[in-house]
């Protein structure tokens, strides 16, 4: 069998920056050496340190992370860390020896550990001027059973059968979560990563207006991206990044469960999708909105769609409200003037509340400000 031809290519690089440098070699030497065969893949780590990889080629380090190219059993790849984010670029001339590098690198750098730190790995995904771009990065979350003293009876009973009994089915996949600011919605949305941790991974949409907006490349996206890699409890779920997102096991109804994990859009703040008016306000947001949740473009992704909103929803648009569209609306409601007190004791502020209170007016009065001064953090603070 010949060899695979060159390619008789020439490369016009720029190297603005030194981190540059790694890949830009990377590019050169795989288009002059024939190295046909070329692999990508990213995935949140627990890793710190390139030194385990080995010797490098040449190596950039930059404010927060460092880059470096390595040669391995005639594979070249450039591994950089970011943060807790490792992306991997190897090329060679053999599918198996580039698959196996990969695979080598995975060992080296495991996915986070949730379970050992009370933390959740989050894919933050934003639009940027160079298409869709995901970021990870390590969410540290209460247990529910740590924070469901922080809601109402009524809010308090829906959450619970969230945490522990939700089961996903085929359709219906929209959670809605409404009520007013400081109600406790965002500690909730921390609550259910954890209780989710070992079978859904978090998504969380920065700017679900582009999101919805006129960049479909950024929906689909978001929706194909192949899951990565868990550790909980010292135990590996999902499948692993050297492994094609589409495979022929993935069809036949064979695989095993443990690998199939869902994936949880979150959108916060976003509750003009879903009102009665959203077509004359939002365009066709709310159509593709629809079809992610469980029309012909969510259909065998596994995706469950999260929005929650500070505002009344009066009259939700016909098409959500329709029977099986919506699995979960929880309202939050504020504590009662007797449950404000309850929690005010259990905090250590001996003194009865005046009347019905919001969850941030509550902590700021039991940490010593003036509960009309409340600051709302959100998911990522």
């Amino acid at each position: 069998m010949s060899d695979p031809p060159r390619f008789d290519i020439r490369l016009g690089h720029e190297v603005h920056e030194t981190e540059n440098l790694p890949g830009a070699l990377l590019m050169d030497r795989a288009a002059k050496e024939g190295l046909h065969e070329i692999r990508s893949a990213n995935w949140p780590t627990s890793g710190t340190s390139l030194e385990a990889v080995g010797a490098p080629i040449a190596r950039a380090a930059m404010h927060g992370g460092e880059s470096a190219l390595f040669e391995e059993n005639g594979v070249l790849f450039e591994v950089t860390l970011w943060g807790s984010q490792v992306t991997v670029t190897a090329a060679g001339r053999k599918r198996e020896e580039v698959t196996a590098v990969v695979e080598r690198l995975e060992a080296i750098f495991p996915p986070p550990d949730p379970s050992s730190s009370h933390e959740v790995p989050v894919t933050f995904w934003m639009y940027t001027p160079q298409g869709p771009r995901p970021s990870w990065r390590p969410i540290a979350v209460p247990a529910w059973e740590e924070i469901d003293s922080n809601y109402s009876a009524r809010t308090r009973d829906q959450l619970a059968a969230l945490m522990s009994e939700f089961q996903p089915a085929r359709g219906g996949q929209l959670l809605l979560w409404h009520g007013d600011a400081g109600t406790g919605k965002t500690f909730a949305l921390r609550a259910l990563a954890w209780e989710w941790r070992e079978w859904c991974q978090i998504h969380y949409i920065v700017d679900p207006d582009s999101f919805f907006g006129e960049h479909a490349d950024y929906l689909m996206s978001v929706l194909l991206e192949p899951p990565f890699p868990m550790m909980v409890g010292g135990e590996r779920f999902g499948p692993s990044v050297a492994t094609p997102f589409f495979d022929r096991d993935d069809f036949d109804g064979e695989e095993d469960e443990d690998e199939r994990l869902w994936r949880l859009l979150v959108m916060e703040d976003t509750g003009e999708l879903l009102s009665a008016d959203a077509r004359e306000r939002t365009g066709q947001g709310l159509s593709r909105f629809l079809n992610v949740v469980d029309g012909l473009i969510g259909q065998g992704l596994r995706v469950i769609v999260l929005v929650t909103t500070n505002e009344e929803i009066k009259k939700l648009h016909p098409a959500v409200a329709r029977p099986g569209r919506c699995a979960a609306n929880v309202m939050f409601d504020s504590l009662s003037r007797e449950e404000s007190s309850e929690w005010l004791a259990e905090h250590g502020v001996e003194e009865e509340s005046p009347g019905a209170r919001t969850l941030a007016s509550l902590y700021a009065q039991a940490e010593g400000r003036d509960p009309s001064e409340t600051v709302l953090v959100g998911f990522g603070g």
